[in-house]
């Protein structure tokens, strides 16, 4: 009668005796991962570790492609100046609603409230304030 076969893996240093399907699932994943292996060698990928020195440590030599560049910063805080420039411009009434609504995080409800007017009539008051401080943006070209 023929000898039933036998399937062997090395597990840390030992050999063990597996199912087939076990057998052949390791040896795809062994073979799954010397593929990839192959293929970062074909590709020239190097891990940020390699990089790394005794001064600095690979992944901070990256440059960071979602932070924003000078320019942009430059612009935003020009933009940012203009418009805290045309908030201070506004009337003391208005500039304590902008400031509630979007300094402060108020809701229009909650300064009703607060200024003991009703929603709407903060609603009305708010898209007339904004409306003027659209045309003072434009006006200064930063729109």
């Amino acid at each position: 009668m023929a000898e039933k076969e036998k399937y062997m893996i090395n597990i840390e240093g030992k050999l063990v005796e597996v199912s087939p399907d076990v057998y052949y699932a390791y040896f795809r994943m062994e073979r799954q991962e010397r593929g990839q292996e192959e293929k970062k060698l074909r590709n020239s990928v190097v891990s940020y570790d390699a990089l790394d020195t005794e001064e600095t440590k690979g992944e901070e030599t990256m440059p960071d492609l979602v932070a924003p560049g000078p320019e942009q910063q430059l612009t935003t805080r020009e933009i940012r100046e203009t418009l805290h420039r045309a908030v201070e411009a506004l009337p003391r009434a208005d500039r304590e609603l902008i400031k509630a609504i979007f300094f402060e995080g108020l809701t229009e409800q909650q300064y009703a409230l607060a200024s003991g007017t009703s929603q709407q009539g903060v609603s009305y008051r708010l898209r007339k304030i904004l409306s003027k401080l659209k045309m003072f943006l434009n006006f200064m070209g930063s729109f």
